[in-house]
């Protein structure tokens, strides 16, 4: 389980467009979570990752044997907010921009 620098130097790592296949990390939670529970797993299980049971990942996941996905998509929101090479402008403006809707909309409330 990654915590602290550890996971903010692995996200940081996964998120650089030094990294090949950075771009699906930067516009994914879901990608990067599972990169992250893969790598996860390789450590636990000394890589013998295809042995681990569907059943058996949940209850490492119960268990808090893995990274937190919390942790993760905090910590590429930090990472991305405090350095802007790492975020994909599409998906950043197009957060955004819906933010800027749902503001305008509530105002109506």
């Amino acid at each position: 389980m990654l915590t602290g620098k550890h996971l903010e130097d692995r996200v940081k790592n996964l998120l650089s467009p030094l990294q090949e296949g950075h771009k699906k990390y930067q516009t994914s939670d879901l990608a990067l979570m599972s990169r992250i529970w893969f790598d996860d797993l390789q450590k636990i299980s000394y890589g013998t990752v295809n042995q681990i049971t569907a059943l058996r990942f949940l209850d490492m996941l119960r268990k808090g044997e893995l990274t937190k996905s919390e942790s993760v998509t905090r910590c590429r929101r930090k990472l991305q907010a405090k350095h802007p090479e790492l975020r994909d402008d599409k998906v950043y403006k197009g957060r955004h921009s819906q933010a800027k809707i749902m503001r305008e909309k509530s105002q109506y409330y």
